[in-house]
């Protein structure tokens, strides 16, 4: 598809009984250098169509905030230009800061500061913050379990105690967070340490330049320029991706060295993403995860971004030529397919989505075209830097040499208990975590564990399941091994027990696979006091709402 035909919208084959085609295929080997189902042929730069990238600024979605000061933010609804002609109608965190008007604003703390954030409840029904990946207490986690109802009003006040890195902050009342999320209520959050500011420096890459997060998203959209959303009505697969806010995005890039800091706001999608010039794969070097700097870059050339997660990764742009166009794709995969015993494939059970591209299917989600600037070599990063070495010939800009970060060692967890969780769906589309199903049980603890203690949590999904990002509220843990993954998950392994490059540092998020069972390492060590209850579930929002999620208290 070229990049001037790019609409946002797609169509694929429907079965007879209303259900989704099973695949017939396993998933596709990892490509190294050409990837056939994504080939674009280079386009001319003045063919690109599209809306200039909305980056990070001083007003409106995407503004910038140092928290250094307590602030106020409303849940509102509000009004936005996203296509053209109606303004879309949508729910954002909005607030004044310094005489400034912000939406969903980027907020920026450092390592050992504090937030203090005034939540004001606007909406028609009740909502919350929580702040995603963050070592936080129960009242201050925003989980659903203290929620703030419709003109009523919270105060969330932690101690930011986590490593610098990309985390995210949304709405989760519980039985809504699919919808207010599909709606909107959603941020960045910028965390900073030593080591974030020793790297900046050794990168020389200015932020809002050439150091850009990209918030990728789908969202199911009318005629209307409405967002459609309706529980179990399978229209939150989005007809429209947006990158930052913007559809059909179109960002200029200099030759040179970029960090880019990804994000998947999208209730259920994942991505596998991968930067294309023609059928050519631009390698991505990744420095970050969910929760902060890897030891040492992990080349890619193209990985799975599901739902919650984050990658930081630098990509080098200097050996193309002034005018060149290329595209973050999302390449195509098989999402529910993996090998049993016997050799077959498990059926697909994603439904349809009206309008919109199945679970899987190849995506463009922003055009990008090389351009040259009176300032272009005053922005390179010099390639005599202490502690940067060449990635290949082709290349001039520098990609970090090792170590990145302090990054602690995967612990040794001999003699640690082993904490066993099933993941499943019965004969009526019930989700399950073990037997326990939110809506089914509720609020109470399904169990609880010894403030301090260390426990391996050994993850295991069906074989005719989906993938399901799992996320643990309050805590940050490292993946130990994959098995059983599909083949395609195998090949990507770069370290013993199958760990994959995003497998390499801290996270909150981890994607377990069709079949596949994962085991990870998790500290309960806490500073606070008294019985505190999390959540674990799937950040597909739609198995949350409907309660595919535990709770579970941490004691004295």
């Amino acid at each position: 598809m070229a990049a001037a035909a790019f609409t946002g919208t797609y169509f694929y084959r429907l079965r007879g009984d209303g259900k989704a085609e099973e695949h017939a295929h396993a998933l596709p080997k990892k490509q190294s250098s050409h990837v056939s189902q994504a080939a674009v042929a280079p386009s001319d730069v003045s063919a690109l169509q599209g809306n200039p990238l909305r980056l990070p600024g001083r007003d409106g979605l995407l503004a910038e905030v140092d928290v250094v000061s307590p602030i106020t933010l409303r849940a509102q609804q509000t009004e936005v230009a996203l296509l053209p002609g109606k303004a879309t109608l949508i729910s954002a965190y909005a607030g004044t800061v310094d005489g400034r008007s912000v939406l969903n604003p980027l907020l920026r703390v450092r390592r050992g500061e504090a937030i203090d954030v005034t939540l004001v409840n606007e909406l028609k029904e009740p909502t919350t913050i929580h702040w995603h990946g963050l070592s936080v207490d129960e009242v201050n986690d925003g989980s659903g379990l203290h929620v703030v109802e419709p003109g009523q009003q919270a105060r969330y006040r932690l101690r930011v105690l986590n490593r610098a890195g990309l985390y995210w902050y949304h709405a989760h009342p519980h039985h809504l967070t699919g919808q207010q999320l599909q709606q909107g209520l959603a941020g960045l959050l910028l965390v900073e340490d030593d080591e974030e500011i020793a790297l900046r420096k050794r990168l020389n890459l200015r932020w809002g330049e050439r150091d850009l997060p990209l918030i990728l998203t789908d969202k199911q959209i009318d005629a209307d320029n409405a967002f459609v959303y309706q529980l179990g009505a399978d229209d939150w697969i989005g007809n429209h991706v947006l990158v930052n806010w913007t559809v059909q995005p179109v960002l200029d890039v200099v030759p040179g060295l970029y960090r880019l800091r990804i994000a998947n706001f999208a209730n259920a999608r994942m991505f596998r993403l991968a930067f294309m010039h023609g059928d050519q794969i631009v390698p991505m070097h990744l420095i970050g995860t969910d929760g902060g700097l890897l030891s040492e870059p992990q080349t890619m050339d193209d990985c799975f971004l599901a739902p919650a997660q984050r990658i930081d990764v630098l990509v080098d742009f200097s050996h193309l030529p002034a005018d060149a166009t290329l595209e973050l794709r999302s390449l195509d995969y098989a999402a529910m397919e993996n090998e049993n015993e016997g050799g077959a494939l498990a059926p697909d059970p994603m439904g349809d989505h009206p309008g919109a591209a199945r679970m899987g299917a190849p995506q463009l989600l922003m055009n990008l075209r090389v351009v040259c600037t009176s300032n272009t070599a005053s922005q390179k990063p010099s390639s005599n830097a202490s502690g940067l070495l060449p990635v290949s010939t082709q290349t001039a800009a520098p990609i970090p040499a090792a170590p990145l970060s302090n990054l602690p060692a995967l612990p040794d967890t001999t003699g640690w208990p082993v904490r066993p969780f099933r993941l499943r769906m019965d004969d009526e589309g019930t989700w399950f975590i073990n037997d326990w199903n939110f809506l089914k049980t509720g609020h109470a603890s399904a169990f609880s564990i010894k403030r301090g203690s260390r426990e391996i949590w050994e993850i295991r999904n069906s074989m005719t399941s989906m993938p399901h990002p799992m996320h643990i509220h309050g805590f940050s843990f490292r993946v130990l091994s994959r098995s059983l993954s599909p083949p395609d998950l195998r090949a990507r392994a770069v370290a013993p027990g199958g760990l994959g490059p995003q497998d390499m540092g801290f996270t909150d998020t981890v994607v377990i696979w069709p079949g596949e069972q994962v085991r990870i390492a998790v500290d309960f060590s806490q500073p606070f006091r008294g019985p505190q209850r999390y959540m674990f579930h799937c950040h597909n929002l739609e198995h949350e709402d409907m309660g595919m999620m535990i709770t579970f208290s941490v004691v004295n």
